[in-house]
C-alpha cells in the first residue's frame, strides 16, 4: 500500500510541473524558427531538451524544418541536448542533419564529439540514412567518410551498402557513381542476395533497370517481392510486375520470411487488378509467412479498402486462420482497421471466440485499438461485438480484466468508459495484481489510480 501511495505522490509532482510545450507542435516550426522566436518561447517555460511521446524534441524539429543554422545551434547548445542524444527510433542529430544534408549542422556535431558510427533502430548510420533519402549531396558522404564512417562496412539490418539503399532514387547514377568512386561494387549483393537490380524494381523505375541490366547488373525472383513491397507510400503498376516476368523473373517468388508478392499489395488499396494478375499466375492468398500471417491476414490488419479486402475473401480457405501467435484476422482488425471491416469480417464469419497463445481474447484487442481521436470507430467496434452476443467485460483467459487492459493506455476517459459495465476493479490477474497494482507500476498520470481508488479499488 505504501508503495501505491508513494507512486501516486510521484506521479503528481511530475504532472504538476508538465506544461504544454510549444516545441512539440509542428504548426511553430512552419514559419517562427528565428532565434527571437525560440528564446521567447523558452522564456515562456518551453523545455527545449524534452523528448516527446515519439521522443522528438527542438533541435528534431529545427533540423527537420530546416530552421536557421543559429535557431539549430542555439538549441544544441541547451543543457540536455547532447551531441550524441538518442531521439525518435534511436536517431541521434547527426543521422538526422545527414538526412536533410545540412553540412554545417553536420559539422558542428561532429566538431563537438558526435559518433559517426551509431546504428537508429532500424539499422541506418547517417550515412546510410542519407543514402535512404537520396540525399545527392556528396559533400554528407565525404565529410562523414573523413570522420571515420567506414563506407564498406556500414550496412543496415539488412546487409545492403549505401549504394544498394539509394540506387532507387539515383536516376542520372550521379550518387551511384560516387558511391563506386568511394570503394563500393555496383554489382554488391545485400545478407540475402538482393542487388542494385532489386533495390532499384522497389521504385518501379523501369529505365532505372534497364540501365542497371545493360551495366551488366544481375537480378533474382526476389526482385518481383521488392516490387511488391514498393517504396514508402508508393505502389508499383501492373506495368511493371509484367517487365519483370518478361525477364523471366516468377510472379510466385517466395521472400525470405516466407512470404509472397500479395503479402505487400494487399495492404494497399485499390489494388484489384493487380491482385487479379498474380492469382491468374498461381499466386496462393493462403500462404502463411514464418509468422503465420496470410496475404489476408495483412490486409485485414490495415487495408480499409472493402472492395480489396472482398476479392481477397474469395480465394481464403479459412477465416479464421491464425498466426503463430494465435492472433486472427478478426483480432488483427479490431486492433488495427476501422468498424466497417470488422463488420465485413463477422458477416463473413469470422469467430469472435478466439483466444490468442498469450491468453487474449478480443476484449484485448478492442482495448488495444482505442484512440481518444476515433472514438465514433471505438464505440461502433464495441457495439459489433457486442451485438454478436460477445461480453467484452468477461474476464481474459490469462486472468486480466478490462481495467488491467486499460490502465496500459494510460487514459483516464478509457477507464471511466469502463466503468458502467460493472466491472470488478478489485480483481487480481495470473500475476496476482490488481489494476491499481498495475497503474502504479506504469501508470504516468497520478489521475488513472486516483480514478481507481474513487471507484473502490483497494490501496
Amino acid at each position: 500500500m505504501k508503495k501505491i501511495i508513494l507512486a501516486i505522490l510521484t506521479i503528481a509532482s511530475l504532472s504538476a510541473q508538465a506544461q504544454k510545450n510549444t516545441f512539440f507542435d509542428q504548426a511553430f516550426w512552419k514559419g517562427n524558427t528565428d532565434l527571437a522566436s525560440i528564446k521567447a518561447e523558452i522564456a515562456k517555460g518551453s523545455n527545449p531538451s524534452e523528448l516527446n511521446a515519439s521522443s522528438f524534441d527542438a533541435v528534431v524539429y529545427a533540423i527537420n524544418s530546416n530552421a536557421p543554422q543559429e535557431s539549430i545551434l542555439f538549441l544544441l547548445a541547451q543543457p540536455g541536448n547532447d551531441v550524441n542524444k538518442i531521439t525518435h527510433d534511436s536517431r541521434t542529430y547527426l543521422i538526422w542533419a545527414a538526412q536533410r544534408g545540412n553540412v554545417p549542422v553536420m559539422e558542428y556535431l561532429l566538431k563537438n564529439g558526435s559518433k559517426v558510427d551509431i546504428q537508429d533502430s532500424h539499422g541506418y548510420t547517417a550515412l546510410t540514412f542519407a543514402a535512404a533519402a537520396g540525399q545527392q549531396n556528396t559533400k554528407v558522404y565525404d565529410l562523414l567518410i573523413q570522420k571515420g564512417a567506414d563506407i564498406k562496412k556500414d550496412l543496415n539490418h539488412d546487409g545492403a551498402n549505401a549504394l544498394l539503399i539509394a540506387i532507387a532514387n539515383d536516376k542520372d547514377f550521379a550518387l551511384t557513381d560516387y558511391f563506386v568512386s568511394k570503394g563500393l561494387d555496383l554489382n554488391s549483393k545485400d545478407a540475402t542476395g538482393n542487388t542494385a537490380f532489386n533495390y532499384a524494381a522497389k521504385s518501379g523505375n523501369i529505365e532505372l533497370m534497364n540501365k542497371l541490366i545493360q551495366k551488366g547488373v544481375k537480378y533474382n525472383d526476389n526482385a518481383m517481392i521488392m516490387a511488391a513491397q514498393g517504396g514508402r507510400g508508393t505502389s508499383n503498376s501492373l506495368e511493371v510486375f509484367k517487365y519483370l516476368e518478361g525477364l523471366k523473373i516468377k510472379p510466385t517468388a517466395i521472400g525470405t520470411n516466407g512470404e509472397n508478392a500479395l503479402y505487400y499489395i494487399a495492404r494497399k488499396p485499390k489494388q484489384e487488378e493487380i491482385i487479379n494478375y498474380f492469382i491468374s499466375k498461381g499466386v496462393d492468398i493462403n500462404l502463411a509467412d514464418k509468422e503465420g500471417n496470410s496475404a489476408f491476414m495483412v490486409a485485414a490488419g490495415s487495408n480499409r479498402d472493402l472492395p480489396t479486402l472482398e476479392l481477397l475473401s474469395k480465394s481464403v480457405k479459412n477465416i479464421n486462420q491464425v498466426n503463430v501467435k494465435g492472433v486472427s484476422a478478426l483480432a488483427l482488425a479490431v486492433r488495427g482497421n476501422s468498424a466497417d471491416v470488422v463488420k465485413f469480417l463477422l458477416d463473413k464469419g469470422a469467430n469472435i471466440n478466439i483466444v490468442d497463445k498469450s491468453g487474449d481474447n478480443i476484449s484485448a484487442y478492442l482495448l488495444q485499438a482505442y484512440n481518444p481521436r476515433g472514438m465514433e470507430d471505438f464505440e461502433a467496434k464495441f457495439k459489433l461485438l457486442t451485438d454478436k452476443g460477445f461480453d467484452v467485460k468477461a474476464v481474459q483467459p490469462n486472468g486480466n480484466s478490462l481495467y488491467h487492459l486499460a490502465v496500459a493506455k494510460n487514459d483516464l476517459a478509457l477507464l471511466k468508459r469502463i466503468e458502467p459495465l460493472n466491472v470488478d476493479v478489485n480483481l487480481k490477474n495470473k500475476e496476482g495484481y490488481t489494476a491499481l497494482h498495475k497503474a502504479a507500476m506504469t501508470a504516468k498520470e497520478a489521475e488513472l489510480m486516483k480514478y481507481l481508488v474513487s471507484i473502490g479499488a483497494k490501496k
